[in-house]
Parts: structure tokens; C-alpha cells; sequence
């Protein structure tokens, strides 16, 4: 869109990173914007509190947060009908925006062919060097897993360079204890390493 063209009112599904960014960069254009997420909460991967602060702040800034609301149907060319303990609530739009997700693309390639698993999260099965079930063949990035996140494939990258190039002489395990995480919302949301409840767990 342009902005002559915003969407009057605009429905986001989803409430992660993605969907939060999108939810707040549309509303502050000027389109009045209704977020629909199925989970209890935003950004369910964050601590609870920094959750509610976003949601707050979202309310604060006319966004309409609807949590708990799981997406069942559209009714027409612009109406989303949507599921809330027991109940239906029918939300209309103008334009819809999906961001609930990405699954990496692992197929055309001929790994069902050589044999080399694809796990329930549509990603390739690596060990801790990036090898798949051959050691010649590394994977990394979204197709690798267990994050996707453009810094993370970066940081896979060279773990996965090395190996291939490196591996008789020397290997390294690809550490993932010190990731950043953020989601650029405002008050933007970002933490390195394990959140306080992975903290506890």
C-alpha cells in the first residue's frame, strides 16, 4: 500500500513479533487497526509482563486487541468471524493482513530423495554442527531451525562455512545461548539469551 491508499480499517491476525510491528506501523499511518491473536496474550514467547505492556501500550494508541480469539471464517469479501469462548464475533475490515507465521521451504530440493528427514516444524535435521544425516551436507538458516531470525542464519553461516571447510582439522558446535531477540514495536521489545520464565523453567 501506499500511504494515499491505507486501508481504513485494517485487521492484523497474529500477535507475534511480526504482527505486533505491522498492528502499531499501520495504526500510527492512520488506519484503524484490530489486532486478532488465538493465544491468552501478544508476544507469548516474552515474559507475561512485557506482554501486557505492549498490549497496553497498543490500547493507549487505539489499536483494538483482541486475545483469545481464534480466526474460524470470512463471511463475504470483508468480514472475519472470529471464536471467543464459545461465542462468534464478527470483526469487518477493509484489508487483512496475515501474519501468522512462516514455515521454511524444504521442498524441490531433493532431500526426501537422499533421504534426509524433515522434522514436524518443516526444517531440516541437523546435529550440532549443522550436518544433516550426510556430514558433506550442512543446513542452516529458517530451513535449519530452531530460530528465524535473519542474525541467526548469519550467525549459522559461518558455523556451518567452517565445518565444511574446517571439519577434519577442527568443528564447532553452534552455540545459541547468547541470541538477541527484538521486536521492533515502541517501546521496542528486546532481550538477549534466555527471557526471565525460560529463566525459571
Amino acid at each position: 500500500w501506499s500511504l494515499r491508499e491505507l486501508p481504513p480499517r485494517l485487521v492484523v491476525l497474529g500477535g507475534g513479533p511480526v504482527g505486533c510491528e505491522l498492528a502499531q506501523a499501520f495504526s500510527r499511518f492512520g488506519s484503524k487497526v484490530t489486532q486478532v491473536e488465538m493465544l491468552p496474550r501478544l508476544l507469548a514467547r516474552e515474559d507475561p509482563d512485557v506482554s501486557e505492556m505492549v498490549r497496553a501500550c497498543f490500547v493507549d494508541e487505539g489499536i483494538e486487541v483482541l486475545t483469545g480469539h481464534r480466526a474460524a471464517r470470512c463471511e463475504g469479501p470483508q468480514v472475519l468471524v472470529c471464536e471467543h469462548a464459545g461465542r462468534e464475533r464478527r470483526v469487518e475490515f477493509d484489508a487483512l493482513l496475515c501474519a501468522v507465521g512462516r514455515i521454511a521451504n524444504t521442498s524441490g530440493f531433493g532431500l526426501e530423495a537422499l533421504g534426509i528427514p524433515v522434522t514436524a516444524a518443516r526444517t531440516v535435521d541437523t546435529n550440532e554442527y549443522l550436518q544433516t544425516l550426510y556430514p558433506n551436507i550442512y543446513a542452516c538458516g529458517d530451513v535449519a531451525g530452531p530460530y528465524q531470525f535473519t542474525h541467526t542464519a548469519s550467525h549459522q553461516a559461518w558455523f556451518a562455512s567452517v565445518n565444511a571447510l574446517f571439519g577434519g582439522l577442527r568443528r564447532f558446535r553452534v552455540d545459541y545461548s547468547v541470541i538477541p531477540w527484538a521486536t521492533f514495536t515502541d517501546p521496542e521489545v528486546a532481550r538477549v539469551g534466555l527471557n526471565e520464565t525460560d529463566a525459571k523453567a
